[in-house]
């Protein structure tokens, strides 16, 4: 997409924004101009689809954060049984080598309890490793996209086309422009988002729209559950 600007005789100024015809793989027959204030419309139409209402915004922070305790409280549990499980092994290891050196045990045989037993040390410390390095992480990443995806409402009501085009850019892709239509696809979990019922935004938002939402709560979660690294 390219922006051409025109001056008409009177000095009025606009702007147009048509197909570059710049591809290489794909044969364009896209001829229409669309209006600046037309496309800007249509951007701010787009953050408005991928927006979080401020009521939901704090249902889901309430939420994220009740499930947040619960979370830090069981992964606190699995954390200290690794560590036990690890002292037990080393208790093992060492009442091993006090048989070896009181000669109740044969070298070949003590070398292969040992072997065992270290191996099965290694598997619990990185699993403990990696737990620790990782956390809870998903939580926090959810919070952002929280956040972010309410800030889209007020930047849909700002006059600022360069904020809301950042915005798009960083969500969305393949973004084109076809018979006077703007279109995006979303990066996940923000496609949930953006396919989420129109209605729901409103205040008068009824028991089924909640359930709605609330099932977008739960997509958004496992999204970010099963992708930490994100």
């Amino acid at each position: 997409i390219t922006a051409e600007r025109h001056i008409k005789k009177r000095g009025l100024k606009f702007v147009y924004y048509r197909c570059t015809h710049k591809s290489k793989t794909i044969q364009c027959t896209e001829n229409r101009f669309l209006r600046e204030e037309v496309l800007i419309e249509q951007v701010k139409n787009l953050c408005q689809k991928v927006s979080l209402p401020d009521e939901w915004r704090e249902k889901f922070l309430t939420k994220l954060e009740n499930e947040s305790m619960e979370s830090r409280h069981s992964s606190d549990l699995f954390v200290q049984n690794l560590r036990d499980n690890i002292s037990a092994i080393k208790e093992k290891l060492e009442r091993l080598t006090d048989a070896y050196l009181a000669e109740a045990l044969e070298l070949a045989e003590y070398q292969e309890r040992k072997n065992i037993l270290m191996a099965e040390k290694k598997t619990i410390e990185e699993r403990l490793s990696d737990l620790e390095r990782k956390g809870n992480h998903w939580l926090e990443l959810m919070r952002n996209w929280i956040i972010e995806a309410n800030q889209a409402e007020n930047l849909s009501k700002q006059e600022n086309p360069s904020r809301m085009r950042d915005f798009l850019v960083s969500i969305g892709s393949n973004r084109r422009l076809s018979a006077g239509i703007l279109s995006a696809e979303f990066k996940t979990p923000w496609n949930f988002l953006a396919e989420t019922n129109a209605e729901g935004r409103s205040p008068e938002a009824t028991s089924l729209t909640n359930s709605e939402w609330w099932c977008l709560f739960e997509k958004v979660r496992t999204h970010f559950a099963e992708n930490p690294n994100e």
